[in-house]
């Protein structure tokens, strides 16, 4: 773990944030109007990714951590599943800024796309819950029928070389569905329905998949 405070205290000071520095890559963000942030800052080399060990390594190393700001933000999808079971905040540094303006306990912050996400998402009838196994992928448990593993995405435009990048992102992940969320997305070039169905994977919209969660994918 690379000591990336000096980075970090920067560009808080250009946030109108003071950070003091604490023992092991930690640093306590003031704030105005919401308690004092501690934060677990973690320095990443060219090429390397902060995986699932990183994560519990870092947590046995300094207890009580609930943020985690990764620069470069080089996260494995399993370590979003596995901090939303811990309760853990992981992310890059721009979703700090966001967590310490709008969000008094950070380690609960979600990013804007995975609140409408969620919140859709959770809304619809048929869903009994939904959990976190990727940066932007959900397990989605449904009511008397299988489960579904998705991956989202809110591009405008869909091209075979984007479905091609998502299908290999997300390939541990092993969707069920690639779902558009991008409310101005209205459908999809012949190019990359041609690639979805290639990989097996069906290319839907958001809303079109919300209405069918109940009926379809059985």
């Amino acid at each position: 773990m690379n000591d990336v405070r000096g980075w970090i205290e920067k560009k808080l000071a250009e946030n109108r944030f003071s950070a003091t520095r604490l023992p092991k890559h930690q640093l306590q963000i003031a704030r105005d109007h919401f308690p004092d942030a501690r934060v677990l800052c973690v320095g990443l080399d060219q090429g390397e990714v902060f995986g699932i060990e990183s994560l519990d390594s870092a947590l046995v190393d300094v207890p009580g951590t609930s943020f985690v700001v990764v620069v470069p933000a080089a996260i494995s999808h399993g370590v979003y599943e596995r901090a939303e079971e811990l309760g853990v905040c992981v992310t890059g540094f721009g979703e700090l800024i966001s967590a310490l303006r709008y969000d008094e306990d950070v380690a609960r912050h979600v990013d804007r796309q995975g609140q409408y996400e969620r919140r859709r998402l959770t809304r619809n009838r048929a869903v009994k819950s939904v959990k976190r196994k990727g940066y932007r992928a959900y397990e989605i448990q449904r009511e008397k029928l299988r489960p579904l593993t998705i991956v989202t995405t809110d591009d405008y435009e869909i091209t075979a070389d984007r479905m091609y990048s998502l299908l290999e992102d997300y390939e541990e992940i092993n969707p069920n569905l690639i779902v558009v969320t991008n409310p101005n997305c209205r459908g999809f070039s012949t190019e990359s329905l041609q690639t979805a169905a290639r990989s097996g994977i069906p290319l839907v919209l958001f809303n079109d998949f919300l209405d069918d969660l109940g009926s379809k994918w059985t």
